[in-house]
This record gives structure tokens, C-alpha cells and sequence, in this order.
């Protein structure tokens, strides 16, 4: 009943702070609510009627907009008509050349003798039905074909352009003419030249010894040119280099026997004389011209294969014509704005209203429900640190059954730690006020310590834990590192939390790699009890749990909305594909930086307990904590180490040590009595003497803005509350550039290891089927081996407890090592 008063008292002194600050309800001269909301409403009027204004101009401008881009896409539809047209005369010119090619270089063609080439040109022109006749032209430019025999080697070609381009070694063809012998056919004559064979400095294929001579008639140009149209009143026409038409509508510009056809270069008409101009020169475009006088687009594209152009000639209203709905459109659209313009100034009083109320709702609960989680997360966390550091502290000392009773108390206290901290982070990521801290990590230590805590976790329930990293994996890379273990260890969890037999399996794919970053894919498979279809839908919803109402008990159903939402502000999404009674596949793809700043992460676990720094010096640290069993925490964990601690119970007694110390480090509380540990911090800040203590901020307030404000004030880093150990020492050693030593494993296996004497080593096949196990990292394998070993011969327990003891703690290169020392016989004990 206290707590619901007291709650009931503070939410009435936030309404009455707002009242005092709300100027027209604190102060009775200022202007009554219903003046301000006339102003207010006077003020919205205008508002909408510039919006009018803006409306009508934005809306005038889009509709130009519009319009201009589809003028540009007919324009440009009709463009790439012409384009494909002169693209079909290019293709049907080159496969026509490739042809002759093939003849002109063949063995038989090359003799340059007419008595042997003749019987192989009858079968290429039975072949070929599309040349009227095929010839050949000797090295002095004379004709000798199968049309006319009798003036075979009389006819010197040596003035034709065609021809010299062959002898240049160049594929050629003549400009379209008309033939005689053909009743006035227009007909072009391909020459393509015949090489040696015998390579040169300069040309591979020798030297032009002659050429082929093809005559074959203009019908495809023809009816590709007369196929392009755009509308009614369109016509499309090609010329040749000379601006001779080789294709045109009108007759009269077109040769014929008695009258060659004349240039439109010099065309009376100014318009069809440019565009004329414009084929000669190689243009393409689509331009409007005056021809005929009338305004005409005109689309135009030479050939890459002859020195002719392909043009269109459209009436500009074929084109602009079909811009006429969209005018009408406008129009249309205009009446709407204005009609819509017009409601809204009715409804805009009542719809500003309704919001300004749902956004004072809204800001209450967020700001009610903020103040709620930060009270109790602080609360939570200050008797879970006397809890979790005392399990820590206890864990290094006991042995046995003592030592698992406080693993259990340890885990439990995580457990709810983890629920907290799950909590929290949903509350930021729904308020938008979660973000990620990239910091330059080791990419694969990181992995590895997730690799190495599941892993653990898998061996217990009996199950295979497979790790398959990419062998490109970089070393170094930008990443929240705290969220990207989350999101794993969240994803891992909940695959071996429902996998009862198989395997868990993490893959960590290289998707590209690039100098700048890299694209990496997570992928978490396991063989447990799947996911239906149904379940599927609502698998990343807050507080949503699926599958086995056994396992749903275990977690908070929290940890996959979380990463779901963690992984989209990395850019990426997590996917699932599962199927009930196989398993289940968890994937995301996120990019992320290079980092060639980093530092590879060296895990306290691997290389042992702690048991003091190196260096004669000794360090002092000052414990600045209103609460005792925080201070015992912390004293109890450094002083082993060889720590002097001294402590104070408020900022204030703490200036007072500082006064007669000089402690080398100060670990900082923020709230407590008489002087917080903010005030304490301005205090050193701006004394002389103090400015340049080095200070650790150690608090159960754990929000980014009250770490932001910590570095404000001078914090030099911040240490979260419960206080884990690893972290603890981490920043000792950052801040004070100690080096920690260890006691290893190994030194306490040596310690206890019998003499030589008494070690008996079994024979090298068991030794050598056991370092297979320890290599394949087979721990669940290799201990049943060595319990095999054991109940088999006694003589062999001190060899296999030995190995056993590495094993529990998958130390695999060790026992790899020690195995492969045996084998070449440099050691005789463990």
C-alpha cells in the first residue's frame, strides 16, 4: 500500500510540475486557453492556405515533370525503332560478309587460278540462292566471274572503292545501284579479300592476294526500312554517304536507269537537307525538324557495317498526341487538390486536437514506463552484485560439490541478470533509443568465445556442437560486439535448448570481401525438434514462446524478438526455415567494416586463474560505495591479488581519503548519500591536484544516457553493476598497463603429476586412436575412451585422469600436445 501511495504522490508531483511550468495555467496575466487557441487556429489558416499555394505550384511543377518524361520515353521508344532497324541491316551486312569470308580464304580460293575456283564458286552459289552471281578479282583488280565467262579477265575493277578496300585487306561493299544485266534490279556488291596465308609483321593472315566479288540485291534493306513506322503519316528512308537515297517513299529521289538519284545534301527543302547532313556525318539522334512545312521529329542512326544512315520521319502530333489523357489528368487532379484542400481545413482543428492528446498519452506512459525499468533494474542490481561477485569470489576457492552448489547460485543470478538486461533492451529498442557501439574487435576470437561457452552447453545435454568458420574470414572488423554475441549466444541457446540428440551446427560464411568490408552469413542449424508452419508467424513477437511448453519455461521469450531487432539495426534480418520433426536453420547476412585497428581479445578462461600482476610495484585502489557488501565484493576479489584497498562510504569521506592517499585507481558508486558520485567527479575535475585520478564508474544505472553522462563528468570508463570479474580486470589492466599472471591448469597437473616413475603410458595404437579423437575434437568420445582405459587396467588411471581433466574443460590442443609428446617419446608423464 506504501509503495502504491508513494507511487501515487510522485506522479501527482510530476502533474504539478507540469502545471507550474505550463505558462497559461501557472500565470493568470498570460493569454487565456481559448485566445491561444484562436491565435493558434488563425496561424493553422494561413499555414494551409501557403500549403494551398505550395500545393498548386508543387503540383504544376510534377505535372511538367511527368510530362517531360514520357515525352522523353515516346521520344525515346521511337529511337530505339529506328535503333533495331539499322541493328538488323548491320547484322544481315555482317553475317553476309562473314560468308564471303569463309569463301574467300578457303584452300581452293586461294590457288587465285579461275579453272579450279569456277567449279567451287557453282557449288557455293547453289549454296548460297540469295547472291545472283559470285566471282573472283586477281591481284591487278580484273573481274572474272560465272555470269559472264567471256569477259572473264577483261573487266579492271581497279576505280572501284569497294574493290580497293578489299586490296587493302578491308571487307567492302559498294554503295546500292542499279543493275542493267537484272532489269534495273538495285543490287550491292560485296568484295572480300583473300590473304596468303602466310603471316607478315603486320597482318597474321599474310598479304591480300585478291578477293571474292558477291552481287546480291537491297530487297531486306528495303523491306526492314519500309517496316519502320511510328504512327499514321510516318516514313522512314536510308542513304548512302553521298546523301543519295538508297530507300525512300517518293520515287523521285530514288535513281533509276536513265536518271541517277540526286543528293538531298542539296535538297530545296532546308529541313530534309539538315537531316541529310546529319546521316552523312555518322549522327544519331531524334531532333524535330521543318520538313514539308511541317514540325516532324525525325529519328536518325548510321550503320556500323556500310556508310549508310537509317531515319524516321514522324509527325510531332504522332508523338505529342498521346500526352493528351495525361493534360486532362492534370486538370482533374487540380479540382481534386482543390476540393481536398478544403476538407482538410474543416477537419485539420478537431485532427490537431486528437493528436495532441494521443501524444501527451503517449509520452506519459513512455516516460512512466522508463522511470519504472530504471528503478527496478537498479534496484535488482545492487543485492544481485553482492550476489554474483561472492559466487565469483567462492568459485575460486572451493572445491567439489561447494564449488557446483555456487556455479548453481552464479547461474541462477545470470539467469536473472539476463532477464533484466532482456527487458531493458526491448524497452530501448521500442523507444527507438538503443544503439550500437562499433568498436574494431578480433572477429575470430570473438567467435571462438561464443564457440567455446555453447559448446559447453551442447557436451552437457549429450549432443555435437560442430563449428564451421569461413577460411576467409578477416581477423579484424567493426562491430557492436556486445550485441553481436547476443544475438549468437541468444540463437545458439535456443537450438540446444531443443535439440535433445544430433547436432548444433554454426556457419560463418564470407558472402564478399571486399578492401573497405566485408558481407558475413550466419547460419544456425541444428537437427532438434522443429518449428510448425503456424508458430512461424509469431516466432520473433515479444513474449512469444513456440514449441514445447517443457522448454517455453526455461526462457523469457524474449531473446529472438530481441535479435530480430538487434540484427535489423545491423542492417541485416534474421530468417528461419524449419520443419517439425528435422530442425530448424536460423540465418542473417549483415555488412560490416574492416578494421586493421584491432586488438585481438585474449580470454581470461584460456589462460587461467589470476593470482597477481607482474612488477615489484604495488597498487593502492580507492572503493567509493554507500553499500558495504559492494565494497566487501570488490575488496575480496583485488586484494588476493596483491591490492591495497581502501574504501569510503560517500564522495564526501572520499575526498577526505584522497586528501591524506594517493590511491593509484578510484572505482566510483553514483548514488548514494551526503555527496553522489557525480558531484564527486566535478570536485576532482577541477582540482589541480586530482585532475588526473584515474576513476572507474561502477553503477547499477546501466542506460546509455547515464554512461554518456558518466564520460561528461569525467568518468574515465564505466564498469556495469552486477560486477563481473573478467571485465573488472580487463579495465585494471586497460587503465593501470598491468600484465595479470596465471595459474594455468597445466601448472596444477604438474603440480600433482606422480613421479615418471609411477606414470604407465598405454600402448601407441590407443595413443594414436586417442590423439584422432583429440584432433577431430571428439570430447564426448575421447572421455569415454580414457573411462574405457581406466576400468580396463588400473595401471593406467594415473595416465587417463591426467587426460580426463583436460578433457572436462575441452582443452583439445593441450591434450593433442601432450598426446603427439608421448608418441615421440620426449615426455614420460603428464
Amino acid at each position: 500500500m506504501n509503495n502504491h501511495v508513494s507511487s501515487n504522490q510522485s506522479q501527482t508531483g510530476l502533474w504539478n510540475r507540469w502545471i507550474r511550468r505550463s505558462p497559461t495555467l501557472s500565470d493568470p496575466t498570460k493569454k487565456s486557453p481559448s485566445a491561444l487557441f484562436k491565435s493558434k487556429r488563425v496561424w493553422t489558416r494561413m499555414v494551409l492556405g501557403g500549403t494551398a499555394v505550395f500545393v498548386c505550384i508543387a503540383s504544376y511543377w510534377s505535372y511538367q515533370q511527368i510530362r517531360n518524361l514520357l515525352l522523353e520515353n515516346l521520344q525515346e521508344k521511337a529511337f530505339l525503332e529506328v535503333q533495331q532497324g539499322a541493328n538488323e541491316i548491320d547484322r544481315w551486312i555482317g553475317d553476309k560478309k562473314a560468308t564471303l569470308s569463309a569463301i574467300a580464304n578457303n584452300p581452293t580460293f586461294r590457288t587465285m587460278d579461275w579453272d579450279t575456283i569456277e567449279p567451287y564458286l557453282v557449288i557455293e552459289e547453289r549454296r548460297l540462292p540469295d547472291f545472283f552471281y559470285l566471282g573472283m578479282t586477281d591481284a591487278d583488280m580484273f573481274l572474272y566471274t560465272t555470269d559472264t565467262p567471256e569477259r572473264n579477265g577483261t573487266i579492271d575493277l581497279s576505280d572501284r572503292q569497294h574493290v580497293q578496300g578489299a586490296m587493302a585487306g578491308i571487307d567492302s561493299l559498294s554503295d546500292p545501284l542499279l543493275s542493267r544485266s537484272s532489269n534495273g534490279l538495285r543490287i550491292v556488291v560485296f568484295s572480300i579479300p583473300t590473304f596468303s596465308g602466310e603471316a607478315t609483321s603486320d597482318n597474321p593472315l599474310g598479304e591480300p592476294i585478291g578477293a571474292v566479288n558477291a552481287v546480291i540485291g537491297v530487297d531486306k534493306i528495303e523491306e526492314v526500312v519500309n517496316n519502320l513506322q511510328s504512327g499514321e503519316n510516318s516514313y522512314a528512308f536510308a542513304l548512302n554517304s553521298k546523301g543519295e537515297a538508297i530507300v525512300h517513299p517518293n520515287a523521285e529521289l530514288m535513281s533509276t536507269i536513265e536518271t541517277p538519284a540526286p543528293s538531298l545534301l542539296d535538297y530545296d527543302d532546308p529541313g530534309l537537307a539538315d537531316v541529310a547532313q546529319r546521316l552523312t556525318n555518322q549522327e544519331a539522334g531524334l531532333n524535330l525538324f521543318e520538313i514539308d512545312g511541317e514540325q516532324q521529329y525525325v529519328a536518325y542512326v548510321p550503320l556500323t557495317e556500310a556508310d549508310w544512315s537509317v531515319a524516321l520521319v514522324i509527325p510531332r502530333s504522332n508523338i505529342e498526341g498521346q500526352l493528351r489523357p495525361l493534360d486532362w489528368m492534370a486538370l482533374v487532379v487540380v479540382g481534386l487538390t482543390g476540393t481536398m484542400l478544403v476538407v482538410l481545413w474543416q477537419v485539420q482543428s478537431f485532427e490537431q486536437q486528437q493528436l495532441k492528446r494521443s501524444k501527451a498519452a503517449a509520452d506519459m506512459a513512455n516516460e512512466a514506463k522508463s522511470e519504472f525499468l530504471a528503478n527496478m533494474s537498479h534496484e535488482l542490481r545492487t543485492p544481485l552484485n553482492g550476489i554474483l561477485g561472492y559466487a565469483q569470489i567462492l568459485e575460486q576457492t572451493l572445491e567439489g560439490k561447494e564449488r557446483d552448489g555456487v556455479n548453481v547460485i552464479y547461474q541462477c543470478g545470470s539467469h536473472l541478470l539476463t532477464l533484466i538486461n532482456d527487458v531493458l533492451d526491448l524497452s530501448k529498442i521500442e523507444a527507438r533509443k538503443l544503439e550500437l557501439a562499433s568498436i574494431a574487435v578480433h572477429l575470430p576470437s570473438l567467435l571462438q568465445s561464443v564457440v567455446e561457452m555453447c559448446r559447453i552447453k551442447a557436451e552437457q545435454k549429450g549432443i555435437d556442437f560442430i563449428y564451421h568458420p569461413s577460411p576467409e574470414l578477416p581477423k579484424g572488423v567493426g562491430v557492436d560486439e556486445k550485441r553481436l554475441r547476443q544475438v549468437l549466444i541468444n540463437l545458439l541457446g535456443n537450438a540446444i535448448k531443443f535439440t535433445e540428440a544430433g547436432a548444433v551446427t554454426l556457419r560463418v560464411d564470407v558472402e564478399t570481401l571486399s578492401e573497405a568490408d566485408v558481407s558475413l552469413r550466419f547460419q544456425i542449424i541444428d537437427t532438434g525438434v522443429g518449428i510448425a508452419q503456424a508458430d512461424l508467424a509469431k516466432l520473433f513477437e515479444a513474449f512469444e514462446q513456440v514449441g514445447d511448453h517443457k522448454k517455453q519455461s526455461e526462457g523469457t521469450g524474449l531473446g529472438l524478438a530481441i535479435s530480430q531487432r538487434i540484427v535489423q539495426l545491423m542492417g541485416g534480418s534474421v530468417e528461419v526455415r524449419s520443419q517439425r520433426g528435422v530442425g530448424s536453420e536460423f540465418f542473417f547476412t549483415v555488412d560490416l567494416p574492416l578494421a586493421k585497428d584491432w586488438v585481438q581479445q585474449q580470454s581470461a578462461s584460456g589462460a587461467g586463474r589470476i593470482i597477481g600482476y607482474e612488477g615489484e610495484k604495488r597498487y593502492s585502489i580507492l572503493v567509493v560505495d554507500d553499500r558495504w557488501e559492494n565494497r566487501a565484493v570488490l575488496s575480496s576479489l583485488l586484494e588476493p591479488l596483491g591490492f591495497t584497498i581502501l574504501d569510503a562510504e560517500n564522495g564526501q569521506v572520499g575526498l577526505e581519503v584522497l586528501g591524506t592517499q594517493d590511491p593509484d585507481l578510484v572505482i566510483l558508486d553514483l548514488a548514494m548519500p551526503v555527496m553522489n558520485g557525480f558531484e564527486f567527479l566535478r570536485h576532482i575535475r577541477s582540482t589541480d591536484e586530482l585532475q588526473q585520478t584515474i576513476v572507474l564508474v561502477s553503477s547499477a544505472s546501466v542506460s546509455q544516457a547515464d554512461q554518456q553522462m558518466v564520460r561528461k563528468h569525467g568518468g574515465n570508463d564505466f564498469l556495469a553493476k552486477p560486477v563481473d570479474a573478467a571485465e573488472l580486470f580487463q579495465l585494471i589492466a586497460k587503465h593501470l598497463h598491468l600484465r595479470w599472471t596465471y595459474q594455468t591448469e597445466q601448472e596444477n597437473l604438474e603440480s600433482k603429476a606422480l613421479p615418471p616413475t609411477d606414470m604407465v603410458v598405454p600402448p601407441r595404437q590407443i595413443l594414436e586412436e586417442l590423439l584422432v579423437l583429440a584432433e577431430r575434437n571428439r570430447v564426448q568420445e575421447l572421455r569415454s575412451q580414457l573411462e574405457q582405459l581406466k576400468n580396463s587396467d588400473t595401471t593406467y588411471v594415473p595416465f587417463a585422469e591426467s587426460l580426463l581433466k583436460l578433457a572436462r574443460q575441452f582443452r583439445s590442443e593441450e591434450i593433442e600436445t601432450l598426446l603427439q609428446q608421448h608418441l615421440t617419446g620426449e615426455v614420460t608423464h603428464v
